[in-house]
């Protein structure tokens, strides 16, 4: 999701640790090597990530150090998928055993046969699927170590925290408004929220 184009809703993240001494020595190192590469067609693999430029999805190459905007970092998180419909798959499947059914006067394909035929034609199938294509965009407060992320899903949230973790061998914690809320409260009057009773009501 766009925050640097559009409204639209976000996680907040807290890097949990401080930075090491030499972080922008070692982001040009990082960066580019966790920079989106794409998926190599006459590969089997169905998904790619990486960072690209906030502005432009498109671009990757990470030549400057465009993404530092003192005190921010901000990167989009690209993320592409390609599948094979499953209606499809099972289609293509049906079509290419009875093929090889009447080639070889066979009534019946046994279960290791079928799953040879159906690894083929995923195989065939996913070299013709085109990947969709979705951008998230990141922005990292270096001084507060709060990172404003636009995914909510989440399970998208989980696998983004993991590749940060990746990148940055820094892991991240997900702000609850009431660990916010604690934090405010406690840089205000330490303890304040202590007796607070967050139990449900019955």
């Amino acid at each position: 999701m766009g925050l640097m184009q559009t409204s639209g809703s976000f996680t907040r993240f807290l890097v949990d640790g401080p930075l090491p001494e030499a972080f922008h020595d070692e982001c040009r190192q990082r960066i580019p090597r966790f920079a989106f590469k794409g998926i190599d067609e006459s590969s089997q693999d169905e998904r790619a990530d990486g960072w690209v430029n906030i502005l432009d999805m498109l671009d990757y190459t990470f030549a400057g150090m465009e993404y530092l905007k003192e005190p921010y970092l901000a990167m989009a998180w690209r993320v592409d998928v390609r599948k094979v419909p499953s209606s499809a798959l099972k289609h293509y499947c049906r079509e290419a055993e009875e093929k090889i059914k009447e080639m070889e006067s066979l009534e019946y394909l046994p279960k290791a046969r079928r799953q040879e035929i159906r690894d083929m034609v995923h195989a065939k199938l996913l070299k013709r699927a085109i990947p969709r294509s979705q951008a998230y965009d990141m922005i990292w407060n270096l001084q507060t170590g709060i990172i404003l992320f636009g995914g909510t899903a989440p399970k998208v949230c989980d696998e983004f925290a993991g590749f940060f973790n990746q990148c940055f061998e820094l892991p991240l914690r997900t702000l609850f408004p009431y660990f916010m809320a604690e934090q405010i409260a406690n840089a205000k009057a330490p303890g304040l929220l202590d007796d607070l009773d967050t139990a449900l009501p019955e």
